[in-house]
């Protein structure tokens, strides 16, 4: 590669890196749901019960952690928690991210390095998605309180999942 391209490629990466910034103006990134949300993905087992609970049940994850992280608050989870926008940002962003992610990792399996990409992007919508939870959370605070089963008994009617099929992850948060 010539050097003019490689001069470019890091023109490129300065110019992706200053748009996501690690705080946003608007959208604080790097916050307390965030942290959490990053912890107790990592924690055993508990990231194969989210993708359960996505894949096969419809389920958030983004609401999920964000009803966890409430319930370690003390806090009530409830549906004022999730702010206008956040559904269309979801539809038109993350999952959009999402669909081409997947079907790389089967339909063009040599691509792996952009699939990547992808993955990273996919990341950062995610943390836009967990910021708009975030300060939508802190205008909510209420003085009610909640704990994991009340938060996720609400969130459960609210996105037509059974409550059962919360039961994994209940045990390993």
């Amino acid at each position: 590669m010539a050097e003019s391209d490689d001069d470019s490629i890091a023109d490129t990466q300065l110019i992706i890196s200053a748009q996501f910034a690690t705080n946003s103006l608007v959208i604080p990134l790097e916050n307390p749901l965030w942290q959490y949300a990053c912890q107790v993905y990592s924690m055993v087992g508990v990231e194969a019960a989210l993708l359960v609970l996505q894949d096969e049940q419809g389920a958030d994850i983004n609401l999920i952690l964000q009803a966890l992280w409430l319930a370690s608050e003390g806090r009530a989870w409830t549906k004022e928690c999730i702010p206008a926008g956040y559904e269309k940002w979801m539809v038109e962003q993350v999952l959009p991210l999402r669909q081409m992610r997947r079907s790389m990792k089967v339909d063009w399996v040599g691509y792996e390095d952009f699939r990547q990409q992808v993955k990273t992007l996919e990341l950062k919508a995610e943390q836009y998605a967990l910021g708009m939870l975030y300060v939508s959370s802190h205008q909510e605070m209420k003085g009610e309180a909640g704990s994991v089963v009340a938060n996720l008994t609400l969130l459960a009617e609210r996105s037509n999942v059974l409550l059962e099929a919360f039961d994994q992850l209940i045990l390993l948060v």
